[in-house]
């Protein structure tokens, strides 16, 4: 009867083939998804069939799959993600970028496709990278008038949020006395700036 040689190297199955009276001929190598490169992925006869002594066994050889998954590749850098990949037989293609609050500026975000996904040898990855969150100081607006707030505001590249009447006894009316976030403080480009401007009881 014919064992199953499938998952063993050459080399255990000729062992096991000597002992039945078997002769072992490897066939060739071919592609497989299911069995490891260099190990047994076919055989004919199949296993369990009843042979005479001295019969061949025919065995292929698995060489592996060219379908590979695609590894996660987040926070590292783009030189490193490319080496890693040109060793797996892949390309870089595209490089996009996008903001990000948590990966800093210039590592890997995500790829397209994403980690994971099978993909074939000399296949093209997307990769977007990031570019961190940019960030600018606060202007101090205090004791300026709601206008000049608002044209510095808008200057520095923040967006006016919500302005609030308090009445005072120490600014003048129309002038700012607090703002959050406060001067000098590091926001996103883009943020809201609250204001609160004094008035006077009617």
């Amino acid at each position: 009867m014919i064992p199953d040689f499938v998952g063993s190297t050459t080399e255990q199955a000729r062992v096991i083939a000597e002992t039945r009276s078997l002769l072992l001929v490897v066939g060739g190598e071919e592609e497989n998804e299911t069995v490891g490169p260099n190990l047994i992925c076919r055989q004919t006869p199949l296993p369990g069939s009843v042979v005479r002594s001295k019969s061949t066994v025919t065995v292929f050889i698995s060489q592996g799959s060219s379908r590979l998954s695609l590894p996660d590749l987040s926070g590292q850098g783009l030189s490193e993600v490319t080496v890693r990949l040109a060793n797996m037989g892949l390309k870089v293609g595209e490089v996009k970028t996008e903001e990000h609050a948590s990966i800093e500026k210039d590592k890997i975000i995500r790829t397209i496709p994403a980690a994971g996904s099978p993909v074939n040898k000399d296949d093209i990855i997307t990769v977007v990278l990031s570019q961190g969150i940019e960030k600018t100081q606060v202007p101090r607006l205090i004791g300026k008038s709601l206008s000049t707030a608002k044209r510095m505001i808008e200057e520095k590249g923040f967006a006016v949020g919500n302005v609030s009447w308090e009445v005072s006894i120490d600014y003048n009316v129309g002038i700012i006395m607090r703002q959050n976030p406060g001067a000098g403080t590091q926001a996103k480009k883009g943020s809201a700036i609250n204001l609160v401007v004094a008035t006077v009881l009617e």
